[in-house]
């Protein structure tokens, strides 16, 4: 609820009402939003307590945490607050702002002068201030590669080899440096503690690159991760909520079943003496996972072969980048073959989600008016018509249900299939994670109990390694929404920051060098959250962390415990060196892998 739109109902003018207590379930968590400014309220036992809506780690939304045995645990990074008082639990000050909260005739308020002082008197958004000995600097003043009029950089970046291009210049200028496209400037920043705070001030001072949201809305998926202001705000609950730990519990089972007929196509594939193709039998592997969780409905691309979904979405990340990264718009004015393709490939998905949104509504219409919990991400999206306070349309139904569709299995196939890769290329590193496997899953082909995964910390430390080296996201795009001050370097409206996370990323601490890949630096017996603040984000931060970073750890253990239980992975021999390729995610180019079974 935003309350800033909502009505004074009595009392003081300064009072608002954020919540109805019969919308609160005990220990449920409700956002809430002031002027822009968010909150939680909770209730557990008998109390109702309102805090500041985000973490002080890195600015996650807490009203996508759990609450247990009167702790709210942030899902971002494991940060725990006593549910009463807001403190910290374990060693740190920084505690939950708590307001007092109003109950009167079912009604929460809370007084907005208390929350826009102590709002007040927090650091000022977008500005991360210099040393007192550093002036401010502009972009002119920023060092950069060489550019020609008009073009600028344009002709020096390929999009399928964007990230790189951008990483070798950062080596070569620092952390910090500037360039052009066709006139427009560009930041490229790889400094971790820069990067965290933009990504901390989304959506109030940041948003995405402005070409992300125009070329989504052009392809009709400008669903809630291109989206901005309060429609992303209103959606973003709706898919977080589906995406929470609950749910995921509840859905591991289905995730299991995946995972079999994914480890009977190797099985199949291992005795016919095949080389797999594995980046594509896992996009096969995730789309199923994607629509079982999100729509209710199981494609079985694992199984069937043909023209299956998955050939259409492939096309659709790569055209993405292409557009996004495109000097003009030229489709406006002619359509290329790969154009024809992009819209062929955009009528099948979309036809599939259409078919997907009826067979969804027309469950819902049969229901009980009583049973009101939705049991996947399109019966929530679909409620959420019904619900005064934030109608979607179908158009806005639709694109969302595309969105989770295409970036629910691209992203989270990479991931694995780059795990798979250094798995292949490291023996040592394969022995161990397969001795750990074997201790934890016994008997079992695969990971089979959901808090079994929690043990299996060499092959965490190992997933988390090789996100750090091969994040599938290693360049984010953003544009401030006025003009800002980043470090000591004046940033202009209508510049575009590119963060570099990956590069930030390798600035990760531990005794090995940063590039070399060591998962011993993630058993230190040091806390997930400190790994973050030194740069690890493949995920991003802040109140835009990918809503499905649960769900994609989760595939991801449960794909390479299976891995690791039954096979050896071998790369082939006199293969193409494996490439990286950036297609709006970071692809394994020529991964070519043999699965040998288990003695």
């Amino acid at each position: 609820m935003n309350a800033s739109l909502q009505a004074v109902r009595s009392g003081s003018p300064d009072t608002v009402v954020i919540a109805r207590t019969k919308e609160l379930a005990d220990d449920g968590i409700k956002a809430a939003n002031i002027d822009g400014i968010d909150l939680i309220v909770l209730r557990h036992g008998n109390a109702i307590s309102i805090f500041q809506g985000r973490c002080p780690h890195q600015g996650t939304l807490l009203s996508e945490g759990t609450v247990k045995d009167g702790v709210l645990a942030c899902r971002a990074h494991g940060w725990q607050f006593d549910c009463s008082s807001g403190c910290k639990q374990g060693p740190s000050s920084s505690n939950l702002k708590r307001f007092d909260a109003i109950v009167e005739n079912g009604e929460v308020k809370v007084d907005r002068n208390e929350v826009r002082a102590w709002n007040a008197q927090r650091p000022a958004p977008a500005v991360i201030m210099p040393c007192r000995e550093s002036a401010v600097r502009s972009l002119a003043q920023l060092p950069g590669p060489k550019r020609v009029s008009f073009l600028g950089n344009t002709l020096q970046l390929r999009p399928e080899k964007l990230h790189l291009v951008l990483e070798e210049w950062c080596r070569e200028f620092g952390p910090v440096y500037t360039f052009r496209l066709i006139g427009r400037p560009f930041v490229a920043i790889a400094d971790p503690i820069l990067i965290s705070q933009v990504l901390r001030d989304r959506p109030g001072a940041y948003r995405r690159w402005n070409v992300i949201e125009t070329v989504a809305r052009e392809l009709g998926i400008n669903g809630v991760f291109s989206m901005e202001g309060d429609a992303w705000r209103r959606q973003r609950q709706l898919v977080a909520k589906a995406l929470d730990p609950l749910h995921l519990r509840a859905f591991f089972p289905l995730l299991c079943e995946m995972t079999r007929r994914l480890l009977q196509r190797w099985e199949k594939a291992e005795r016919e003496r095949q080389i797999i193709d594995i980046q594509k039998d896992l996009m096969r592997y995730t789309v199923d996972v994607t629509t079982n969780l999100a729509f209710g409905y199981d494609m079985d691309t694992i199984e069937s072969e043909g023209d299956v979904i998955q050939r259409h979405l492939e096309v659709v990340f790569p055209m993405i980048n292409r557009r996004i990264n495109a000097p003009f718009p030229y489709w406006h004015y002619v359509k290329l073959a790969a154009d024809k393709t992009l819209d062929r490939a955009l009528i099948a998905v979309q036809a599939l989600t259409k078919d997907l949104i009826a067979a969804n509504r027309a469950r819902l219409a049969q229901r009980p008016e009583t049973d009101t919990m939705p049991t996947n991400l399109l019966e929530a999206l679909l409620m959420a018509q019904h619900d005064g306070e934030a109608p979607l349309t179908d158009d806005e139904v639709l694109a969302n249900v595309f969105t989770i569709l295409l970036a629910g299995q691209d992203t989270t196939a990479n991931t694995i299939a780059w795990v798979a890769y250094f798995i292949a290329s490291l023996p040592d590193v394969q022995r161990k994670m397969q001795e750990e496997v074997d201790a934890v899953i016994g008997s079992a082909a695969m990971l089979e109990d959901f808090d079994a995964g929690d043990a299996l910390l060499y092959v965490n430390a190992v997933i988390s390694e090789s996100m750090r080296l091969k994040s599938v996201t290693p360049v984010l795009a953003v544009e401030p929404n006025y003009d800002v001050q980043v470090g000591d370097i004046a940033i202009p409206k209508g510049a575009v920051l590119s963060l570099l996370t990956r590069e930030a990323g390798l600035q990760q601490g531990g005794h090995s060098a940063p590039d070399v890949f060591d998962p011993a630096r993630w058993l230190t017996g040091e806390s997930a959250a400190s790994h973050h603040r030194a740069g690890f984000m493949p995920f991003g931060s802040g109140p835009r962390l990918c809503p499905g970073r649960s769900l994609a750890l989760m595939e991801v253990r449960s794909a390479v415990a299976m891995l690791c239980r039954n096979f050896d992975l071998l790369l082939v021999d006199n293969a193409s060196e494996v490439e990286e390729v950036f297609a709006f995610s970071m692809v394994p180019r020529n991964l070519r892998i043999e699965l040998r079974r288990r003695g």
